[in-house]
């Protein structure tokens, strides 16, 4: 189950990179539940178009900062793992910790907490 949580996990992070909005759209229907709710300290979005809404907007804000996952704790349909950022190839300027709900083997709620 470790594996399947983490490559999980590793999906999100990809999609929260990536900067092609079709890309990014079939990634979030990868890893989300049709009804999911993300949320963090600037936003609450509900759905596919909401979530894709926010990063894409985020994208737009901050083309060049890059996250990474960082360590990963779970059990039964709960997550709970790290995450920096910083620009491509350069030094993080930031992080935090992100608490999952998982459904069906996708995110179904995720809210972000900042360092």
């Amino acid at each position: 189950m470790s594996d399947i949580v983490t490559d999980l996990l590793k999906k999100y992070i990809e999609v929260f990179n990536e900067t092609d909005g079709t890309r990014r759209k079939a990634g979030i229907a990868e890893v989300f539940t049709e009804d999911a709710v993300y949320s963090d300290p600037t936003a609450e979005v509900t759905g596919w178009d909401g979530i894709d809404g926010h990063l894409g907007a985020f994208r737009t804000q901050a083309p060049d900062l890059i996250f990474a996952l960082g360590d990963v704790k779970f059990h039964h349909d709960t997550v709970l793992f790290t995450w920096t950022a910083g620009p491509n190839g350069g030094p993080s300027i930031a992080s935090g910790r992100d608490f999952v709900l998982l459904k069906s083997g996708r995110i179904h709620r995720i809210h972000g907490f900042f360092d």
